[in-house]
């Protein structure tokens, strides 16, 4: 049963029926891990051949860019998919960084099993199409959003491009130099804008790492 809310409660098993529930417990080979706090669910740059669920706990995940010289960090909550879409396309690997914050149950399925369950219930394969559609569109949109052209504007957006959810808090960590450079700004408008911003309690910052306690509140 704890497996049945465990699907139930995930996008991609919406609109099933318990019969249909039950028939691909039961016909699905599932594997089961228990992960500690601190200890990582999956990593960047992991061969994603399993689709991955967190039907348990809390975790961070974490993206850097290309050449590592920046990243953010974000909390993610169960239930929680971990990029079902790395598991189909040009690359097959995470491009995040998955880590424990509590002791989190994770399920997994193999991705075999779930292009079979994709070929029988139909309701599962829009699921999927739905997710990784809605997904693109999004991440499509984030690139045609118009660059503000004050300072304080040009920081949020940076960050927020950054950001896979649009709400919660987050942690960055990137120095000023590279923050200045990748906002078109001067290093010390970065360093007054940020110093505002800590000021008005919208964010925290030192040694490279900007806190931010909620996203939204950044307009």
């Amino acid at each position: 049963m704890k497996l049945y809310d465990s699907l139930q409660s995930s996008p991609l098993f919406q609109g099933l029926t318990s019969d249909n529930l039950l028939q691909i417990i039961g016909q699905t080979k599932f594997t089961f891990r228990k992960i500690a706090a601190g200890d990582i669910i999956k990593k960047e740059g992991e061969q994603c051949n399993r689709l991955a669920l967190v039907v348990n706990g809390q975790a961070k995940s974490i993206a850097h860019a290309d050449d590592h010289g920046y990243s953010i960090e974000e909390n993610v909550a169960a239930p929680y998919m971990l990029q079902p879409e790395c598991a189909f396309g040009l690359q097959l690997h995470y491009t995040r960084t998955f880590i424990a914050t509590t002791t989190c149950d994770t399920v997994e399925i193999d991705k075999n099993d779930l292009m079979r369950i994709s070929d029988e219930f139909i309701i599962f394969r829009m699921n999927l199409i739905n997710y990784i559609s809605a997904l693109s569109q999004k991440t499509t949109r984030k690139l045609w959003h118009p660059t503000p052209t004050d300072a304080r504007g040009r920081i949020v957006h940076f960050i927020k491009q950054h950001c896979s959810t649009p709400t919660g808090p987050k942690t960055m960590r990137i120095k000023m130099t590279r923050l200045a450079q990748e906002t078109g700004l001067g290093r010390r408008a970065v360093s007054d804008t940020l110093n505002t911003m800590q000021d008005e309690n919208l964010l925290a910052f030192s040694r490279g790492i900007i806190e931010i306690p909620h996203i939204e509140a950044l307009k």
